[in-house]
């Protein structure tokens, strides 16, 4: 029984082949029609067109029309005869150039005058917020050459501004600085040398006639007196020297 089995498979894979080959040989050739070579006639030259076109099977084909062009677009009846540069007619750009030539005429006449004017301006603010009581040159009384003249003044706000231009004045001579004229109390100080006698007497009398100079403080006769006495050595020693 065994023996009848293999001799089956045997037979069986001997007879394949034939089997295979007669089935190919039994495929009909591809025959390709007219209406197949007419197409593979048109392509034959240019790209295969994929566009689909879907139409009703239940009916015959719609007509090709391949000469149709496209629809030219209607004329425009609302536009009139006037010149124009896309949506700005003639007359609005000759109005448009005659007010930029006004306002660059504007602008030259007396746009550098106000220019100069802010500039002068603002010069003139920062220099009287800087200006300080060493500045003497808009101050009403010149600055004193002697301690006398200064206790004489019934003023004592006036009196302490004076002293404290007086102190610095003598100072600087003192140490041989050379003064700017651009130079404000405070710079001044910062020029001294650290080694200055009176020096901390002589910051403390800077800064009391600031407050004095430009916050309006009131000056008491104790604290006049004070800072007389404090920055005296440092007058005496100037007027000596």
């Amino acid at each position: 029984m065994f023996l009848i089995f293999r001799l089956f498979l045997l037979a069986s894979f001997f007879a394949l082949p034939n089997w295979s080959v007669a089935q190919q040989s039994s495929e009909a050739p591809l025959e390709i029609g007219d209406s197949g070579a007419a197409y593979l006639k048109a392509i034959r030259f240019r790209r295969i067109d994929v566009d689909v076109a879907y139409f009703d099977p239940t009916r015959p084909p719609p007509p090709m029309e391949a000469g149709q062009e496209p629809t030219a677009p209607a004329e425009r009846t609302d536009v009139s005869g006037e010149w124009a540069m896309g949506d700005l007619s003639f007359p609005g750009l000759v109005i448009s150039a005659a007010v930029l030539l006004l306002i660059v005429y504007v602008f030259a006449r007396f746009g550098g005058n106000v220019t100069v004017s802010m500039g002068r301006d603002a010069e003139n603010a920062t220099r009287q917020r800087g200006k300080t009581p060493f500045d003497n040159r808009g101050s009403t009384h010149p600055v004193p050459g002697n301690l006398a003249s200064i206790l004489r003044l019934q003023d004592r706000r006036e009196a302490l501004v004076q002293l404290a231009q007086a102190a610095l004045a003598a100072a600087i001579s003192a140490n041989g600085v050379l003064l700017q004229r651009s130079w404000t109390a405070r710079e001044a100080l910062r020029h001294l040398p650290a080694d200055q006698s009176h020096l901390s007497a002589l910051r403390s009398l800077v800064l009391a006639s600031e407050r004095v100079h430009f916050g309006g403080r009131d000056v008491s006769e104790e604290e006049f007196q004070s800072h007389v006495d404090e920055i005296r050595p440092l007058l005496q020693a100037g007027v000596s020297a």
